[in-house]
């Protein structure tokens, strides 16, 4: 065991280093030791919080069926992706949040295979011919929040990682906690491609819950709707809504197809009477 004085935020501190502990029996009390070594000595960074998201979240949703990458995670269905992720800061939006640029957010996203890119060209990443959307790019978004105290903090949807790190394992297990609670439920609203179209029809965005679809008659709710509709062979809705989309040109990179789907909508709606 040794000692070494390091300046940590600032001040001269002391940090045991054990670089032979006596007693060290066995792969997981050494891996423990590095750990600690690792966690306690160095200055906390992003690179911290990435290793221990690795080691807490990402084996419990690979369990059910999430792939995933440093800050990122994707489960694919036929229709659908699920995309979970871990927003970090800037130094910039840190200070003005009042956070630590290793504090984190936590995004919920589902992206529908069956809505074309509505920009050209797609920047829609794969991954082994599969396709793994950020979430910012997904048609449906929502955001855990915390059900820990974080005094040291106004906003209620951001997890306060403090310099020395020494809450990052017990914030990480408060964010399995909303995840098992509330997180993994929030997918299942979409498995049913019909409550999708529900969805887009009636309901108002809410910035709590559920957000990224646009308004009601917004170009973008007019989009979502014509495709999701033609998807489930609802010509009637998918020709207003795909009208609707291509009439207000907020489309412009994708106008020539958008129109031509309308067209095709339209024509399964009169082509029986024309017959």
């Amino acid at each position: 065991m040794d000692w070494r004085f390091d300046r940590l935020n600032g001040a001269l501190s002391a940090v045991v280093v054990c670089r032979q502990p006596p007693r060290c029996n066995g792969r997981g009390q050494k891996r423990r030791v590095a750990e600690l070594e690792y966690r306690w000595a160095a200055h906390m960074d992003s690179k911290i919080v990435n290793r221990s998201i690795r080691d807490r979240i990402w084996p419990r949703l690979r369990d059910r069926g999430f792939v995933s990458s440093s800050r990122s995670a994707w489960r694919h269905h036929t229709d659908r992706v699920d995309v979970v992720n871990f927003r970090s800061f800037n130094s910039y939006n840190a200070q003005v949040i009042g956070c630590t640029t290793f504090s984190f957010a936590v995004n919920l996203g589902c992206y529908l295979l069956s809505i074309p890119p509505s920009d050209e060209p797609a920047r829609i990443k794969q991954n082994g011919g599969r396709p793994i959307p950020a979430e910012y790019q997904c048609h449906f978004r929502s955001r855990l929040s915390p059900s820990i105290p974080q005094p040291q903090l106004n906003s209620t949807d951001i997890w306060f990682i403090e310099d020395s790190g020494k809450n990052l394992d017990s914030s990480l297990d408060d964010v399995w906690a909303n995840l098992q609670r509330t997180g993994l439920q929030w997918f299942e609203q979409f498995a049913n491609p019909n409550d999708v179209l529900r969805i887009l029809l009636t309901e108002q965005e809410q910035m709590s819950r559920l957000w990224g679809f646009g308004n009601n008659s917004s170009p973008l709710r007019h989009y979502l709707i014509g495709y999701v509709a033609r998807s489930l062979g609802d010509a009637p809705i998918a020709a207003e809504h795909l009208q609707a989309a291509s009439a207000s040109q907020s489309f412009m990179s994708i106008q020539e197809r958008l129109v031509f789907d309308a067209r095709a909508a339209a024509q399964q709606i009169i082509g029986p009477e024309r017959r």
